[in-house]
């Protein structure tokens, strides 16, 4: 019974012709499947990144109290803050961190942003200088030069909410810079600045942006709050603010083995003169001012394989493919070929 039902029917060896051009036609068809064969197994076990939109995550904060403990206290409402900055031409004594108009040395900001809250300032290491400063690696800075500058970093925790801090002149510090200024002593201008002679740098809020990273950075993207150079050049002994703002967009990146959720940043900047930060009444003095929100949309990126069973379908189909499609075409050039030594008989 199974004999009638049989669809591989086999030709009888004796009818069978075989010939080098067939012989290389198969090679080539092994070839064109191995090939096929080893790149569907490449792409099962790398797998495939699906990106999609989402809502994110509504996040309940609450308000601390003056006799709270800290975020870290408060449930998972908060993400770590990590900053590494350098000023090339002011000293660590006219540096001060504000988080919401909140000073880092004032005791409450500790409770409010958790106890392990951690500020350092200190004079510039040799690298830190010549990024600061554009100088090439052969350049030596004297001790002068390092202790003339500051390496500021900083770790905390923030709310997942909005908010702004700033790196740059202590309110002693404006107001000392802001008095020369009103009294318009020389010392701010423009040639003695490109000199860098006298006291013409001494409130100069350049600065380099080692990093500034929110949670944990997306690694497939790059983060443009890191290696960050702001040059400012003005006839007021470069004294400006850097504004910069910040759209943190969370991402969920979902592999095979773990979920982690980060954040892409997104940023805008521009340099504010300080006729305009007066003018203007600007609650932010001169330096690095940084203003951040979170977007209200998330992104999904999530690493998948196919299933095994439609990855053992492809492997079938592509080695039964490539002969079958081989053995067709095969079957029409030597019929021609065959139909066209006929005629020509």
């Amino acid at each position: 019974m199974f004999k009638r039902i049989d669809a591989f029917a086999k030709p009888r060896e004796d009818l069978r012709q075989k010939s080098a051009l067939g012989g290389f036609i198969t090679l080539v068809a092994s070839i064109a499947a191995g090939v096929l064969f080893l790149g569907q197994l490449y792409i099962y076990f790398t797998g495939v990144t699906r990106h999609s939109l989402h809502l994110s995550k509504s996040q309940w904060v609450p308000v601390p109290t003056l006799d709270s403990v800290g975020l870290l206290s408060l449930g998972g409402g908060h993400i770590p803050l990590k900053i590494h900055i350098s000023f090339p031409h002011l000293t660590c004594s006219r540096l001060d961190l504000t988080h919401d108009g909140m000073s880092y040395k004032d005791p409450k900001f500790r409770q409010t942003h958790g106890m392990m809250t951690k500020v350092a300032t200190r004079p510039l290491t040799e690298a830190e200088w010549r990024q600061s400063t554009g100088n090439s690696v052969e350049a030596k800075p004297s001790h002068t030069e390092l202790h003339q500058g500051c390496g500021f970093v900083a770790s905390y925790h923030v709310p997942k909410v909005g908010g702004a801090f700033t790196v740059g002149l202590s309110a002693a510090a404006w107001h000392e810079a802001s008095t020369f200024l009103i009294m318009g002593m020389n010392m701010f201008n423009r040639g003695n600045q490109q000199k860098g002679g006298g006291t013409a740098g001494m409130f100069n809020t350049t600065h380099y942006i080692h990093h500034i990273t929110f949670g944990e950075t997306f690694p497939l993207t790059k983060n443009p709050l890191q290696n960050d150079m702001h040059l400012v050049e003005n006839d007021t002994g470069g004294i400006a603010l850097a504004n910069v703002n910040v759209k943190l967009i969370p991402t969920k990146y979902q592999g095979f083995l773990s979920t982690r959720h980060q954040y892409q940043t997104s940023v805008t900047e521009h340099i504010v003169q300080p006729e305009t930060l007066a003018s203007q009444g600007s609650r932010f003095l001169p330096g690095l001012a940084v203003t951040y929100d979170f977007t209200p949309l998330a992104v999904h990126h999530v690493e998948a394989r196919d299933s095994p069973l439609v990855f053992l379908s492809s492997l079938v189909s592509i080695v039964g493919g490539v002969f079958v499609t081989v053995s067709l075409i095969t079957g029409c050039l030597v019929h021609s070929a065959a139909e066209i030594a006929k005629k020509i008989d």
